[in-house]
Formats: C-alpha cells, sequence, structure tokens
C-alpha cells in the first residue's frame, strides 16, 4: 500500500516485497533502526538516517540514506536490487522501474 517517492534522483520504497519475491529476506530491528536483507550468499544492513551500509561486511556509502515514512522503512531500490545481483532499468518517461532478476 505504500508508494514509491524519489528523493535526490534516488527511488526509495518498502523493500520486503521485492525481495521476498526474489528468494531473500528481510529483518528489522526496531531497536537499532536496521533492516537487515539476505539472499543466497549476499547480506545487507542498512540503518534509518545513514548514508553508510554493509554488503557482506564492507562498507559502502549510498547516496540517500534510508527513510521512515508514514510508518514505512523505505530504502535506495538501485542500491538493494543491484547488490543482489539484479539489474534495475528505469524509465524516464513512464517513471517506470523494471527489475530483472534469475537465477
Amino acid at each position: 500500500g505504500t508508494v514509491p517517492v524519489v528523493v535526490k534522483g534516488r527511488t526509495l520504497l518498502p523493500i520486503r516485497a521485492i525481495v521476498e519475491a526474489m528468494g531473500g529476506t528481510v529483518g528489522w530491528d526496531g531497536k537499532a533502526n536496521k533492516v537487515t536483507i539476505k539472499m543466497d550468499k549476499t547480506t545487507i544492513i542498512l540503518t534509518i538516517g545513514k548514508k553508510q551500509a554493509t554488503v557482506n561486511g564492507k562498507t559502502v556509502t549510498l547516496d540517500v540514506a534510508p527513510q521512515l515514512l508514514n510508518d514505512r522503512t523505505m530504502v535506495p531500490l538501485r542500491f538493494v536490487a543491484e547488490s543482489l545481483g539484479a539489474i534495475v532499468e528505469w524509465e524516464d518517461v513512464t517513471q517506470t522501474v523494471t527489475i530483472r532478476y534469475g537465477k
């Protein structure tokens, strides 16, 4: 029920449905405001309001930090999808994102 938002040119959205459709899992630690995404051998940890994330223990700097909007955790789509091995395409005319993932 939550629509994606664009912040500083980056699409943020609640990622659980997409990650689960790809075969991964999403965990939430409310005390630390952290999202943990796991799929195959990849683990991504993002923290609300922080531009630093980790992918398999390596620190990565994001263009836009994850945010809480309307009680939903919104994360950068392209960063998460590409970190999990997907291809992300943006169609400017229709404002449409396509995610291609296959094993």
